[in-house]
């Protein structure tokens, strides 16, 4: 009688056997990438949970199929070269419990959620008889801009709330920027002047900015020539503060029309219909 456990055999049993061990590393690979993942979006909960707020994956979003309001407001940021981006500031209202989310992609730093959830708070203070059974669901959109940062965007997430709270659309004209205080009052912002010029390229009619920053200081340097009794010249530089009215410069230049606002209620006519 023969046996079956020749040389090709083994062979055989061997190279299932490695096939089996690859499979079973791939597996073990795979089971720790997920568990990394979760723990990274778990710390991302975290981060937000002192704030009052709740954070979302475009891979897991939020609950809740009926949309009971949808709106969107341009904002303007600047990237890290110093360049005016302008973006997209999306709000849903969903039934829930009065949670406030925010969209992780892209990801938003604790700043401008600490702005959205102030910008929420003034919008609702209009409406103290409002029942508290939705959510508020914020994303972002940029087409440069990959991690979203700063207050700058808080008066423009008021205005948004407010327009989703009583249904009534933005006009599409305008751009604000500002902080915003519980208070509703509107707090400055800094690269106003990057800020300006992109709005102005995207096409905008308006462009909403905190009171007291039309003026924007800047140094031109001057140079000085002295001539020497050696028969040659020493040529000296010098910087000379300057100031730039951002609202008449870019009227004449651009035909955009900078308006200083101190508060909300100044604001609000730039975006909604009478």
């Amino acid at each position: 009688m023969s046996s079956n456990a020749g040389p090709g055999n083994a062979g055989l049993l061997i190279a299932l056997g490695f096939l089996l061990l690859l499979s079973l590393a791939n597996s073990y690979y795979i089971y720790s990438l997920e568990g990394e993942i979760s723990a990274l979006k778990e710390e991302v909960r975290e981060l937000s949970g002192p704030l009052g707020l709740s954070v979302y994956s475009q891979s897991d979003p939020p609950g809740g199929s009926i949309t009971m309001a949808q709106k969107s407001i341009p904002i303007v940021a600047v990237s890290d070269d110093e360049i005016g981006v302008m973006g997209k500031m999306n709000l849903r209202l969903i039934p829930g419990s009065n949670d406030i989310l925010i969209d992780t992609n892209p990801f938003s730093e604790p700043e401008v959620q600490y702005a959205v959830k102030k910008a929420v708070a003034v919008a609702r203070s209009r409406y103290p008889g409002a029942k508290l059974d939705m959510d508020f669901v914020f994303n972002f959109t940029s087409t440069r801009a990959q991690l979203i940062g700063g207050e700058s965007a808080g008066a423009a997430a008021a205005i948004l709330t407010i327009a989703a709270l009583v249904d009534r659309d933005i006009k599409k004209d305008a751009v604000i920027t500002g902080t915003i205080n519980e208070d509703g009052s509107i707090g400055q912002i800094g690269s106003v002047l990057e800020k300006t010029k992109a709005v102005s390229d995207a096409g905008y009619k308006y462009f909403l900015i905190p009171e007291g920053q039309a003026d924007v200081i800047y140094y031109e340097r001057q140079v000085e020539r002295r001539s020497t009794d050696l028969g040659f010249d020493i040529m000296r530089s010098k910087y000379v503060p300057r100031t730039l009215n951002i609202s008449q410069a870019a009227f004449e230049e651009l035909g955009l029309n900078v308006i200083e606002v101190s508060n909300i209620d100044e604001a609000l006519p730039y975006f909604f219909e009478d």
